[in-house]
């Protein structure tokens, strides 16, 4: 596997149509981190970031690029195109950063401390184990929307349980308003499930775009977290608002 900032090379046969016009031509690809490149040995060089792709198909010696346009080319060539191939799956699927811009995690603004860690600790304990794996479908297993729920329902039922430890109705009436504060963050939960299922479902051809929408869908999970907790802390912790 090649480090994200080294290129990947292969020469080889495009065939296709693109943008009505016909394409059979010899040309050199090359790899970058974002974007694969085309560079045509008649033509100026073509940049296609990973975005502008749906899918990729691959057998030993084609390799089947579904565009973003509607447009597909047929590419033809040897092993080193299989490595490539395989490169370019790898480096589309790397998961971007999620928790940039978050209010509430890590901030002295969202009151760290025990309830803090807690709620976050799903989310976050997932994340870590899908680091470095660019594999949708073990992604999906080790960010999966439905445990995920589940584990927020007992980390609210257990900081219900913390906040008033001898008082029963207390507790309930806690939880009842946490439940509240939450109802973004489970709803986020339930669209990233769904994407998940589209995703398992997706053929080649659309095996990217479909893995792009449930990386949205995460993004909001975390979002809806972040501000969920916000909400959450004043109940907790209203002394300290």
């Amino acid at each position: 596997m090649t480090s994200p900032g080294e290129s990947t090379r292969a020469t080889a046969r495009i065939v296709g149509i693109v943008q009505g016009r016909d394409i059979d031509s010899q040309a050199a690809l090359e790899l970058e981190p974002h974007a694969l490149v085309i560079l045509w040995t008649r033509a100026a060089p073509w940049r296609l970031a990973f975005e502008g792709i749906d899918g990729v198909s691959q057998t030993d010696t084609q390799l089947t690029l579904y565009l973003a346009s509607g447009d597909v080319l047929d590419v033809t060539g040897d092993d080193a195109l299989r490595t490539l191939g395989a490169q370019l799956l790898d480096r589309a699927c790397t998961m971007p950063e999620l928790t940039r811009g978050l209010r509430a995690l890590g901030s002295l603004r969202g009151a760290p401390g025990t309830a803090h860690d807690a709620w976050f600790a799903p989310l976050l304990t997932a994340r870590r184990a899908m680091e470095g794996v660019s594999d949708p479908l073990r992604q999906l297993s080790l960010m999966d929307a439905p445990r995920l729920a589940e584990a927020m329902a007992k980390v609210i039922a257990t900081l219900a349980a913390v906040r008033a430890p001898t008082d029963a109705p207390q507790q309930r009436a806690i939880e009842s308003v946490l439940e509240e504060d939450a109802e973004p963050m489970f709803t986020a939960y339930a669209r990233m499930a769904l994407a998940a299922e589209v995703l398992r479902a997706s053929a080649p051809d659309t095996r990217l775009s479909d893995w792009r929408r449930w990386v949205e869908t995460l993004r909001e999970a975390f979002a809806t977290t972040d501000e969920s907790w916000r909400k959450a802390a004043k109940t907790l912790m209203p002394d300290s608002q």
